[in-house]
């Protein structure tokens, strides 16, 4: 069972999601899919997310990302403005993002703060 606080919100336009806890891969992969559900639930995939783990996954652990969120069922639909309140995480939380966009699957940006990653969000189409 994952060791993390995970709360999935469905605004008018985006999912809010707000993750809190120990980041490691078993974890990551439990909030992308629940990531995923949400999106098909309400049928909306623009995704503002707010993290602050105490951790990081490992370095080999990022690499694995374009895997994970293969597994998960991401796609070029989905659409992350994401933003780490940790500045402690925030550099791997940059190379999980680089690693992803070097795969081309780079469907978001991330934040430092949430109201520029909204702003961003809900200005794509």
């Amino acid at each position: 069972m994952p060791d993390i606080d995970l709360k999935i919100t469905h605004c008018d336009a985006y999912l809010h999601v707000e993750v809190r806890g120990m980041g490691t891969y078993e974890n990551a992969e439990y909030m992308w899919q629940s990531v995923v559900n949400a999106c098909e639930q309400y049928q909306c995939y623009k995704v503002l997310g707010e993290q602050y783990l105490f951790d990081s996954v490992s370095t080999l652990e990022a690499f694995d990302h374009p895997a994970l969120f293969k597994k998960v069922g991401i796609t070029q639909k989905h659409r992350f403005a994401w933003v780490d309140k940790n500045p402690r995480t925030r550099e791997t939380t940059q190379f999980v993002r680089d690693v992803l966009a070097s795969r081309s699957i780079g469907y978001g940006r991330l934040f430092t703060d949430t109201e520029s990653a909204k702003t961003w969000l809900l200005s794509k189409n």
